[in-house]
């Protein structure tokens, strides 16, 4: 597996969660439930995510060179499921295990009061009105920015992720694609198996950067 692949793609994970801090950015809280998806482009290559959204629970689908996996989020049980594609199995860790923040070059600076974000305008995007936000975040190497185009359902469409010059990695721009809002089936954000407990995990993956 080509750990430049991953660097991208745990960043835009960490943005798109984001809307975890609601009250500080609460234009990344949906309100309704969708499907989607998403396009993930970086210098390193090309990946795409299907994902499933309800407001406590997300099942995504990432098929990326060398690796195919679902996530199932759970937030009501407080548990995320890690399914291999062709594995047979399944991997289970506790939200607060996972803290996917640690995995995300930067992530560590993005606490609610490094964030600063304004709103710059609105746009069309695929026929739906949009609004455009900059998120932005300082850190001992620099800024590290992002912009959002997001729905009149704060589900964002558009992103673009320019890390900070030292983070080592370039910009990211992850669109959404086939949204699709209303919703989603219960058997989606089940394991459909038994999980195992997720083997414990060095703190700084390799090439993180942190």
């Amino acid at each position: 597996l080509d750990m430049r692949m991953i660097r991208p793609a745990l960043l835009c994970l960490f943005f798109l969660s984001l809307g975890a801090f609601a009250e500080e950015l609460p234009f990344l809280k949906p309100t309704v439930s969708y499907t989607g998806l998403r396009v993930i482009q970086s210098p390193e290559g090309e990946f795409r995510q299907r994902v499933f959204w309800t407001p406590d629970k997300v099942r995504t689908e990432t098929d990326m060179p060398g690796m195919a996996v679902v996530n199932i989020v759970r937030e009501d049980l407080g548990l995320m499921w890690i399914l291999p594609q062709g594995g047979g199995m399944c991997l289970e860790q506790t939200l607060a295990e996972s803290d996917a923040m640690s995995l995300a070059p930067g992530a560590e600076a993005y606490e609610p009061e490094d964030m600063d974000f304004r709103e710059i305008g609105t746009d069309t995007i695929d026929g739906r009105p949009v609004t455009q936000y900059e998120v932005v975040s300082k850190t001992d190497m620099g800024d590290n920015r992002a912009l959002f185009w997001v729905t009149e359902e704060n589900i964002p469409v558009r992103m673009e992720v320019e890390p900070a010059a030292g983070e080592g990695t370039g910009k990211v721009l992850i669109t959404l694609e086939e949204l699709e809002t209303g919703p989603q089936a219960d058997e989606l954000f089940e394991s459909g198996m038994e999980c195992r407990p997720m083997p414990a995990m060095p703190h700084q993956m390799p090439g993180g950067g942190n």
